[in-house]
């Protein structure tokens, strides 16, 4: 009986081999200095469990990093799945520094909470930072330490993420000054004045 016992639980877990993704995506392709950059933080691919149901993310916790002769850090807010219920969230910004931060946000929801709000979702927004775009080049928003948890307090099994690559091109878009009008027309009319006199 053990044994079956057994085999029957290698086989949910290995049903459940998906890995969770958090990815960065940008409100830009590319920047020039003086814009703001956005980026969301996206959950995705969300496993399941043993009998195949998507979890339900009641914690997330993970640190961004990035170049900080680029950009720099304005602020962030929290995304609306784990902020349900009666009981709210806690939603926390710490070991914020001038190149990185950790963001982490703990549901205090029940599971009949979280539920008419994440079921069915394939992807959602958990936080989004902002930044003031400083100086011209290339950077990546680097994640580590990710961490998500279901409503009964265990971490995800498996867990991936992906970098956000952007490059800042120049300073700006440059101002080319049009030609005054009323110097075209002075012109414009000394050449007629000057055709009526030859004439």
């Amino acid at each position: 009986m053990k044994k079956i016992i057994m085999l029957l639980t290698m086989l949910l877990v290995s049903f459940n081999s998906q890995a969770t993704l958090l990815s960065v995506e940008l409100n830009q392709d590319s920047y020039q200095v003086g814009d703001v950059l956005t980026a969301d933080f996206i959950i995705s691919d969300i496993e399941e469990d043993g009998l195949g149901f998507q979890k339900l993310l009641a914690s997330f916790d993970f640190t961004l990093s990035w170049d900080n002769s680029i950009i720099d850090y304005v602020s962030n807010s929290f995304g609306n799945k784990l902020n349900v219920g009666v009981a709210g969230s806690d939603q926390s910004v710490f070991d914020i520094m001038t190149d990185s931060m950790s963001l982490s946000e703990i549901s205090y929801a029940w599971w009949d909470e979280l539920l008419p709000v994440q079921d069915g979702l394939s992807q959602f927004v958990l936080a989004s930072v902002n930044f003031n775009v400083t100086s011209i080049g290339t950077d990546t928003l680097n994640l580590t330490n990710v961490i998500f948890g279901n409503e009964f307090g265990a971490s995800f099994a498996e867990v991936s993420s992906n970098n956000a690559y952007f490059a800042v091109n120049s300073a700006g878009p440059v101002d080319v000054p049009e030609p005054m009008t009323v110097v075209l027309m002075l012109i414009a009319l000394t050449v007629l004045a000057r055709k009526r006199i030859i004439k």
